[in-house]
């Protein structure tokens, strides 16, 4: 087997690169692109592959899907997720009054509010025991081991019982039962964030192709708090492809990111030419002090409770901005605004768009007929148009988006933007968003908040690389002005520097 390791520091074109390897496997060597799966460690950089990639590859996504696909399983009935739980702590007494409330993000870590769970997911992604996991994650003295390993104990019985399973179990499954399919080559994009867990999948599948190409950067691994082993990366073996010239970062921004390498304990050397543009850097600014009225801006922090108040100043200046946790102006609640605004217009759209809109549409307001609310009666349609909702799907009404049914605080909000001269068809020019979930992006401003919690500074002196990573993505985002923002807490990120 043939590896080929691509090191790229951002904005070098990594995945560009992947893809150009790609295009060599299928014309030159004439593989079969059935016999040929890419994997990306998040679904954006899926996504994002799948709009570069011209080709019916076998798969393209992440591993979890990829896993998924192979396994067969059934998702809607057997992932053990939400309501699901309520089975297993009705079985488990010892898990009765425990919580079981999760989130998976967009790269497929599940994060756990109950300390347990956080240990046992940590253990699993690092291929370590509990105490070990324990111990990594600090919290060997405020949980009970005992209890932690007997509610792993109670969750695989469970499982085996009752053939449910967890996101978990579709790396895992995949591994233990065999299930690679027949390949010729696999690609492997932002490899640094993979736990070992991962690369013992990926390494399993390395091990069924000819060919194996594997993207990355070290010194962009923001997730060892779920379990990424940057040195796994590090140390692998193979030819070297490595990309050097930044198309995004500018000089002064380059030089500010590259400032933080001494600091780090454990990185692979490698060279990287910043653009051929100076680039500005702001320092200590505050955010009233910013104009936001034109341009792009991304607004990062380190932790979501961060974001709030930087909310609340943009609501309070009617400006529109993308955020995971818009209160008033949701994903759900603008793509609403938008079909609705799309159908009056004389359009067609999808399925699942007027799905989304007739939750926004109630009959007790007279919106729909009765028997058509939560638009139970769209699921053989393609796509309609307005006349086609009102003759077949029950609805009464059309004309001002006002009619939707949203909250008064949002009606508000909205009218306010619209007033101000938004115009809500297209994408916000701000973006907020905590640093772990922006990374691969880029914007022309780039505001950056160096603020850290007392939690997080504590770990950071015993092991500061996490904190170096994360803050030199956060940096690197910037394609022209960086803004490092005044701080709005006690401690704070020292760039360039020890953490003290």
């Amino acid at each position: 087997m043939h590896r080929i390791i691509i090191p790229g520091p951002p904005g070098t074109g990594k995945t560009y690169r992947l893809t150009e390897y790609l295009k060599k496997e299928l014309n030159e060597h004439k593989t079969d692109a059935q016999k040929i799966i890419y994997i990306s460690f998040s679904n954006a950089a899926a996504r994002e592959a799948n709009k570069r990639i011209d080709a019916n590859l076998y798969f393209i996504g992440t591993m979890h899907s990829l896993g998924n696909k192979e396994l067969k399983y059934n998702t809607k009935t057997g992932l053990l997720k939400g309501n699901k739980w309520k089975g297993f702590k009705t079985w488990s007494q010892i898990c009765k009054d425990l919580s079981f409330e999760s989130r998976v993000n967009e790269f497929g870590y599940v994060e756990y509010t109950n300390p347990h769970m956080k240990i046992i997911e940590y253990a699993r992604s690092r291929q370590i025991d509990i105490q070990e996991a324990a111990i990594e994650l600090d919290l060997s003295h405020s949980v009970d081991l005992w209890l932690t390993e007997q509610i792993e104990a109670d969750l695989e019985i469970y499982k085996n019982n009752t053939k449910m399973f967890e996101y978990y179990n579709m790396i895992a499954d995949f591994i233990k039962k065999e299930k690679c399919p027949s390949l010729d080559a696999v690609f492997l994009d932002e490899a640094q964030d993979l736990s070992p867990l991962q690369w013992k999948m990926f390494f399993y599948i390395e091990s069924k192709c000819k060919r194996s190409y594997i993207a990355g950067d070290d010194d962009q691994t923001i997730y060892t708090f779920q379990g990424a082993d940057p040195s796994i990366f590090i140390n692998l073996k193979g030819e070297v492809d490595p990309q050097i010239q930044s198309r995004r970062v500018p000089k002064k921004i380059h030089q500010l990111a590259i400032s933080i390498f001494p600091y780090m304990t454990n990185r692979l050397e490698k060279k990287w030419n910043p653009r051929d543009a100076e680039g500005e850097i702001h320092e200590n600014v505050r955010l009233d002090e910013i104009d936001l009225s034109e341009g792009n801006w991304m607004i990062l922090t380190r932790t979501n409770k961060m974001l709030e108040p930087i909310k609340e100043y943009l609501y309070g200046l009617n400006l529109r901005f993308s955020c995971k946790n818009q209160d008033l102006l949701s994903d759900k609640m603008l793509e609403a605004f938008r079909t609705w605004h799309r159908l009056n217009n004389g359009a067609s759209v999808s399925q699942d768009e007027v799905k989304n809109l007739y939750d926004y549409l109630n009959y007790k307001k007279g919106h729909v007929k009765y028997g058509f609310s939560g638009g139970k009666s769209l699921n053989t349609i393609y796509s309609a148009d307005i006349e086609t909702l009102q003759s077949e799907h029950g609805l009464r009404v059309a004309g001002s988006w006002e009619l939707l049914d949203f909250s008064e605080e949002s009606k508000s909000y909205i009218s306010n933007l619209i007033d101000s001269g938004d115009d809500l068809m297209k994408e916000p020019r701000i973006k907020i968003s905590t640093i772990h979930s922006v990374k691969g992006e880029e914007c022309e401003n780039v505001i950056l908040y160096t603020d850290i919690t007392k939690i997080i500074y504590h770990s950071a002196l015993k092991d500061p690389d996490p904190e170096h990573r994360t803050f030199f993505v956060g940096i690197t985002r910037t394609k022209e002005r960086l803004y490092l923002a005044e701080p709005m807490q006690e401690y704070q990120y020292n760039i360039g520097g020890p953490l003290v």
